[in-house]
């Protein structure tokens, strides 16, 4: 009987071995799975980093051109910004300048119209003045062309007399016979 407990021994522990060989087979498949899931999963991490990487230097690339972009579009600015202030006072300088002369010119024009307003009395005086003597002398001359008249009447009249006159003497010496 001890070989046969002996057989019946190394039987079970045949059994029992085969069983956890078993077991250990099927722990091998599922670690034959789990690896090759690991695997997959490990170049889909590969695949997903190279793809990160790219992504991420693509991103480096457009950060450092963006960079780039801005501190050109930045030195852009601030050129315009230093042309925009220099403008701004080359145009006060004009404004201040057109200013005073605009107080100049309005100063300027005050005192020729002062001027302008004394001319103008001065010569609404003159007309004034003009018309008076030019009335003065439209009369005096109505006088004298009226005495002119007067005077050219009777000397016609004086004319006419001297003509009866003459007429009357050569009527008279053509009828007379010395």
């Amino acid at each position: 009987m001890k070989d046969e407990e002996c057989v019946q021994e190394k039987y079970h522990l045949v059994v029992n071995l085969v069983s956890e060989l078993r077991e250990m087979q099927e722990r091998l498949n599922e670690l034959e799975k789990i690896k090759v899931e690991y695997e997959i999963e490990m170049s889909q991490r590969i695949l997903i980093e190279e793809n990160f990487h790219k992504i991420r230097t693509s991103l480096e690339e457009q950060l450092t051109e963006r960079g780039a972009e801005i501190d050109r579009i930045k030195s852009e600015l601030q050129r315009e910004v230093g042309e925009r202030q220099r403008i701004e006072q080359e145009f006060h300088k004009i404004r201040t300048s057109l200013e005073e002369q605009l107080t100049e010119r309005g100063a300027e024009i005050d005192r020729i119209k002062s001027e302008l307003q004394r001319e103008v009395g001065e010569r609404q005086r003159i007309e004034q003045e003009f018309h008076k003597i030019r009335a003065s002398l439209e009369e005096q001359l109505a006088a004298r062309v009226a005495e002119m008249d007067r005077i050219t009447a009777e000397r016609q009249h004086e004319v006419q007399e001297w003509k009866q006159i003459l007429d009357s003497l050569r009527d008279r010496l053509t009828n007379s016979k010395f």
